[in-house]
């Protein structure tokens, strides 16, 4: 599921199964979205019934690729928060380890970029690890990097392909290894997905066993942005308590799925960015934003994109700007060079 001849593939073939399968779900209404009105006025800054004017969150990326963080837009728009998934066991691994510290490495001298680290299954894809294995690879994960504090149990714990998804308990069980053995981090709830049906109830499930109550809880909206509606993000914040963290966003230009290209275009992604910001003012709860991804990995027809899957960059594959990425930038109220960068 995350086999790659090299760093972009990963982050691509590790995101784009369950989010095909989500987007299957309302890859009709993601195209319809164009010719909705309502969409028109979130690009021109009004908001949605509901949605508060307050902004109450940060804005940070969720892009695994270690080349993002030396372009100057990402200074220019002032982000110092950036995410990455890695395998549960990323510090047992030579490959992954190898990959994971170049990320941190870009990270770390990069702007003060606080990096937010994600767990998921292993490569293979195998048998979810104990709690006790869990535990030790985290520990011997934060005795390599013991400067990074922040840390998410799972990634899209609800979602069908992911072992925690009919046992929530399990879940939990990774939070308190967590919450329990680091000393000063900041220790999130799993990751959790809108489009995973009744999220709500495994939420309360999760509780059950979850100690202490989690004060943030990252949350996907990929349904939400997608079709214009505030319900899922408001069903969520209803069930929970504390801050609630975008963890992982962002407008989809195209994907793949079985060999056939979706193509929504730029402009579509355009205003599902816009759509993220709007969304993310639904309550001052909505602390930080983490939008995937910086880079496309280029034409979907072109040969060196040809093994790619999912496009929701900001910025072409030669580096220059999309329309999204100036609507990023105009929300955040942010000036960027309107020239590619010399590192492209």
């Amino acid at each position: 599921m995350r086999a790659r001849p090299h760093r972009q593939s990963h982050a691509a073939t590790r995101a784009v199964p369950r989010r095909v399968l989500l987007l299957i779900s309302f890859v009709l209404a993601c195209l319809a979205l164009t010719a909705v009105a309502a969409v028109g006025t979130f690009a021109k800054g009004t908001h949605p019934k509901g949605t508060k004017a307050s902004v109450s969150y940060r804005f940070g990326l969720s892009d695994y690729e270690p080349n993002t963080f030396s372009d100057p837009r990402v200074a220019e728009l002032g982000v110092h928060l950036a995410r990455e998934v890695v395998p549960w066991n990323v510090a047992l691994n030579k490959r992954d380890l190898a990959q994971a510290t170049a990320w941190l490495d870009a990270v770390k001298h990069a702007y003060h970029i606080i990096p937010l680290i994600t767990f998921q299954h292993a490569d293979n894809n195998g048998p979810a690890p104990s709690p006790g294995q869990f535990l030790n690879a985290f520990k011997r994960f934060r005795k390599l990097f013991p400067w990074v504090t922040e840390f998410v149990p799972w990634d899209e714990a609800t979602h069908a392909t992911q072992p925690t998804a009919h046992h929530p308990w399990l879940a939990a069980e990774y939070y308190n290894a967590l919450a329990a053995n680091c000393s000063g981090c900041e220790i999130t709830a799993p990751d959790i997905l809108d489009s995973d049906g009744n999220v709500e109830a495994w939420v309360a499930s999760f509780l059950e066993r979850a100690h202490p109550y989690p004060k943030i809880w990252p949350f996907n909206p990929y349904s939400s942005v997608s079709t214009d509606s505030p319900a899922l993000i408001e069903n969520f914040l209803a069930a929970t308590r504390g801050q609630v963290w975008f963890s992982e966003i962002g407008g989809v230009v195209w994907w793949r799925f079985k060999g056939k290209l979706i193509d929504h275009g730029e402009a579509f992604a355009a205003r599902a960015a816009a759509n993220i910001f709007q969304l993310a003012k639904l309550s001052p709860r909505i602390t930080r934003i983490y939008y995937y991804h910086w880079r496309s990995p280029g034409n979907p027809t072109a040969k060196a994109a040809r093994k790619a899957t999912w496009d929701a960059g900001l910025v072409k594959s030669n580096g220059a700007a999309r329309p999204a990425l100036y609507v990023v930038a105009r929300e955040l109220h942010r000036s960027i060079q309107k020239s590619i960068p010399k590192i492209f």
